[in-house]
């Protein structure tokens, strides 16, 4: 620590030997117009590029995918005339749909939580992008 703290009081001793510069108000309006471009050669600095062009446009695709995705879901599974509903209710013998099995439900089941995940994750990226 003595090794650091004589090397620091050296620095500090070698700061206070330069004398100090003597500036005024001017000096300061000076340095700061002389920092300005030239507005003769400001058009020449490049435009700045918009990273995001199309940013209201994807969020209107994202809007439609989600409401197309809501009304397919609502279509498999959603209540007693959805697809869903009617292998639910109509397997009753002599119905085209009694040899359906409870594998098959499960698989179009499936189908819709795959479906409703995926909007799901749509649905976040709009709320994320769209603040």
């Amino acid at each position: 620590m003595g090794k650091f703290k004589n090397k620091f009081l050296s620095l500090l001793k070698e700061d206070e030997e330069v004398p100090a510069v003597d500036a005024t108000p001017g000096d300061d309006r000076e340095s700061l117009a002389n920092t300005l471009d030239d507005p003769a050669t400001a058009g020449d600095l490049e435009d700045v590029q918009d990273t995001q062009p199309n940013t209201a446009r994807e969020l209107e695709l994202l809007q439609d995918w989600t409401s197309n995705i809501d009304e397919i879901l609502q279509y498999l599974n959603g209540g007693t005339d959805s697809v869903l509903g009617v292998l639910r209710t109509d397997n009753k013998i002599g119905t085209i749909f009694d040899g359906i099995s409870d594998a098959t439900k499960s698989e179009v089941l499936d189908v819709c939580e795959r479906l409703a995940s995926l909007n799901q994750i749509f649905k976040n990226l709009y709320l994320e992008k769209h603040k």
